[in-house]
């Protein structure tokens, strides 16, 4: 594989081209990295529209059928089914953790096992989720457990 890269000052926006005869498994983690680069989420709140980017978002939580994206500091709303934004958020560092929650690992400050098989997590932010024992496989293998 080699990689070429053309700085050009007068370029409105950039572009990735790939040319390749297959897509190996190599190839595909890159593809799938630059998409999640470039990966951002419509959310609202007091009537205005922000675009979130996934690094900004500590875990999405779904309540009475609405979805709700909560920051560091803030929460919006979000116009996207909790399963349409797990099926985006698969490959990156979110992972589901209850049927009504996904959480984003890199927010996480430390994480206990409960009884039951539960886990809870301590976000960055001091808030507190608890981790349901069905999803604890898939959430130990993105955590790194």
């Amino acid at each position: 594989m080699k990689l070429i890269i053309h700085q050009e000052t007068d370029c409105d926006e950039t572009e990735i081209v790939i040319r390749c005869s297959y897509i190996s498994p190599d190839l595909q983690k890159i593809i799938d990295e630059i998409q999640l680069c470039t990966f951002s989420i419509n959310a609202y709140k007091d009537g205005s529209i922000k675009r979130l980017n996934r690094e900004s978002i500590c875990y999405i939580e779904s309540v009475d059928e609405k979805t709700f994206i909560y920051c560091e500091n803030d929460v919006y709303d979000c116009r996207m089914k909790l399963y349409e934004l797990e099926e985006k958020l698969v490959k990156s560092t979110f992972v589901r953790i209850s049927k009504s929650c996904i959480l984003n690992i890199d927010f996480i400050e430390s994480v206990r096992p409960l009884l039951n098989g539960k886990y809870e997590a301590l976000l960055l932010n001091g808030e507190r989720l608890i981790i349901n024992r069905h999803y604890v496989p898939d959430f130990k293998k993105k955590f790194g457990l």
